[in-house]
């Protein structure tokens, strides 16, 4: 399988692209990988997520990485992106009301806590499987 580096701008394509990816935090010093619904604004990853839950309090002013990808259905080809970044709640101001209607959540109600994940760092691949081309020595 080879592997390509993507640019910053296809890395922030791809993301801007999709609404599902993963969040991985730390929770009791072990490591959690979630998926969550997001939008990307500008270099800012937005999620919601419930006040008192796991996510919640994993992600106040912590250091996260968040990952998007997709894999062809007979896994020979596909791309990855990782964001790593800081994660913090937004509170109160209109701009954040605004942004939280923008924000979904496929789990359930409730999720109110708005989580913003500032971009430091943004790396991304595509992978695939080589096509091979072999001649064919035909017997005549």
């Amino acid at each position: 399988m080879s592997s390509i580096s993507l640019t910053h701008d296809e890395c922030v394509a791809r993301l801007a692209g999709h609404t599902v990816g993963r969040i991985a935090v730390t929770s009791r010093a072990l490591p959690v990988i979630l998926p969550v619904n997001y939008v990307l604004t500008g270099s800012t990853i937005l999620f919601r997520t419930d006040p008192g839950g796991l996510l919640a309090g994993a992600t106040d002013d912590t250091v996260v990485a968040f990952e998007v990808d997709d894999l062809a259905a007979d896994g020979l080809s596909g791309w990855s992106v990782l964001a790593v970044g800081i994660a913090q709640h937004l509170e109160g101001s209109r701009e954040v009301r605004a942004l939280s209607n923008v924000v979904t959540s496929a789990v359930s109600d409730g999720r109110d806590q708005l989580v913003a994940i500032s971009i430091g760092q943004l790396s991304g691949r595509t992978v695939a499987v080589p096509i091979r081309t072999e001649a064919v020595a035909l017997d005549c």
